[in-house]
């Protein structure tokens, strides 16, 4: 049975619609949590070995790819996992935070959005993206560059919204959330949805109801990455 290493960086954070999916796909999901403390961002360990990994799943994170006062070495780490899996031809689906780790472990980079992007937003798409439209889940404040050479395939009023590079993707939307990842994350951070003016319960509420749509779009994305790879 292949095995997909997914990467949590905060303690509250869910595979979501992801998991079902890739466990459809014939994976095993070997989840690890690199911070297990919620509102730290000290590694509780370092990060286990890609031997015997054959996908990399980096998921989103409260923190910056570029904040080191807060995330420590361990952003360092993760970075050079990313070029050796990359070496080693082991394909890697980032998300959010996940896709900015692959943006900046490449050469591109990672900085602090005109404006932050938050809630169930269309993107605009090239004809070679692998998945729709959306709407997709957005909740950044940091966007990236993607790397030399990478194809960008969607963007936003924000910037890019996803790139192709080899066998990796990055993407700057979240396909994983539904409500439960959304309730989890607002555990620490329902007061900066609120400093940017967005209605927690009403977010809430409108996720529920994208839920579904938002399983399908999740699973063809999944399928076709899968497939490319």
């Amino acid at each position: 049975m292949p095995v997909a290493l997914v990467l949590h960086h905060d303690a509250n954070s869910l595979v979501g619609l992801l998991g079902p999916v890739l466990r459809a796909e014939g994976f095993d999901l070997h989840e690890h949590s690199i911070c297990t403390e919620l509102d730290s961002g000290i590694a509780a360990g370092p990060l286990p070995s890609l031997d015997g990994i054959d996908l990399v799943v980096p998921l989103g994170s409260r923190w910056s790819v570029y904040d080191h006062a807060n995330v420590g070495t361990w952003i360092d780490d993760e970075l050079a996992m990313m070029r050796e899996a990359d070496r080693r031809g082991i394909p890697v689906l980032g998300v959010c935070f996940g896709g900015q780790v692959l943006a900046a472990a490449h050469g591109g980079a990672v900085m602090p959005a005109a404006f932050e992007e938050i809630g169930w937003i269309e993107i605009d798409i090239t004809d070679r993206a692998p998945f729709t439209t959306g709407p997709w889940f957005q909740w950044h404040l940091d966007v990236f560059e993607a790397p030399p050479g990478a194809e960008v395939l969607a963007t936003s009023p924000a910037g890019p919204q996803a790139f192709r590079l080899r066998r990796n993707l990055g993407l700057q939307f979240h396909p994983e959330v539904d409500t439960e990842v959304l309730t989890e994350w607002m555990v620490t951070d329902r007061d900066q949805l609120r400093d940017c003016g967005v209605d927690p319960d009403e977010l809430l509420a409108r996720t529920a109801a994208e839920t579904r749509n938002a399983r399908t779009r999740a699973e063809a994305l999944v399928r076709a990455f899968l497939a490319s790879v």
